[in-house]
């Protein structure tokens, strides 16, 4: 992928592409936006153009350099994600990663850092690590990834270029939206015996959310691909594994939010269709007819109420309550 590629972040791409043509590259950059935005993909395209062997300032995708760092096996480019489903970054991961970017490039080019959801550094993680953001070696560019920010030390903080990425049509739209809107639908349409309903959608969200996870972990284990690195120690396969745990977990959150998203944006087309707004403002515009049948007599408390409903369950989420009764919960409080 090229930075002409990026196109649903082209002024990101466009930003960056012009940093490194005029040699005016940050040391360490701070990419910040909500997941799914694109930021690791932009983050891999700097690293090929860093050190593309064919293009100069951009990525040819072609040449040994670029295919190494699409298969995550280039020398000079360090990710660093959280390892365990606890979603920490731990201090031992950051001193392995500092030695390495402090290393002599293997093959001539830029070393690359780039830390995955780096809002999940503890504070000893993030007090390590910050000598080498203060003092980078010669040659090296570091990248953070966040969707929240405001959970770094203000001396990261400072020390990071920020470019901040907007939603992308992919987390617009969730691929589940022909699934779960269906089932919003009904729920939405029903009048007496609410709080059944409620469990009634709880239990096929639940087999929905189990369907995202599976087809989460089925993609990122085809993409590792942890068999072809057999004949590694056991320890080294381990750190693999917990690796493959930790991205299973990032991006499922991702997928999940996605379709928080989808639902919040079903009760806020309610919302729009009780106070009469035109179908052109509607997140659901192809589902019009459904909404406003469902919206007649619905007023405007009623729908900030269903609104919030949802923002709980996401308020629950983010505090690490169990998802299951984060549904509940919330669901329930719909049915009010």
């Amino acid at each position: 992928m090229s930075f002409s590629d990026l196109q649903e972040q082209r002024a990101v791409a466009e930003q960056l592409h012009r940093s490194l043509q005029r040699g005016r590259l940050a040391h360490a950059y701070l990419f910040t936006g909500p997941r799914g935005s694109g930021k690791e993909a932009v983050a891999r395209t700097l690293a090929k153009a860093l050190n593309c062997s064919e293009k100069d300032h951009d990525s040819c995708d072609r040449c040994d350099s670029c295919r190494r760092i699409d298969e995550g096996a280039h020398p000079d480019v360090y990710w660093v994600r959280p390892e365990s489903k606890s979603r920490r970054i731990q201090v031992e991961q950051m001193r392995e990663f500092m030695k390495a970017v402090n290393l002599r490039s293997s093959m001539g080019g830029v070393k690359v850092g780039i830390v995955v959801d780096a809002d999940c550094l503890g504070e000893e993680a993030s007090n390590a690590f910050l000598k080498t953001l203060e003092e980078p070696p010669a040659q090296t560019v570091i990248v953070l990834l966040t969707a929240d920010p405001q959970r770094l030390l203000p001396t990261i903080l400072s020390r990071c270029l920020r470019i901040s990425f907007g939603p992308t049509v992919d987390r617009a739209v969730s691929p589940y939206r022909a699934q779960l809107l269906p089932l919003l639908a009904k729920f939405s349409a029903t009048g007496e015996g609410k709080v059944a309903n409620s469990y009634q959608l709880l239990a096929e969200l639940t087999a929905l959310l189990q369907e995202i996870r599976k087809e989460t972990r089925t993609s990122i284990e085809a993409e590792m691909n942890l068999d072809r690195y057999e004949e590694l120690e056991p320890k080294v396969r381990e750190r693999l594994e917990e690796q493959l745990e930790a991205r299973v977990e990032g991006e499922y959150r991702a997928a999940r939010e996605r379709l928080l998203e989808e639902m919040y944006s079903w009760f806020g087309d309610l919302l729009l269709c009780a106070e009469g707004a035109d179908d052109k403002l509607l997140a659901h515009p192809d589902q019009a007819p459904a909404v406003r049948r469902v919206a007649t007599g619905l007023t405007y408390p009623q729908a900030c109420h269903d609104l919030e409903a949802i923002e709980q369950i996401r308020d629950s989420l983010s505090r690490n309550i169990s998802e299951t009764l984060a549904f509940e919960v919330g669901l329930l409080k719909l049915a009010q």
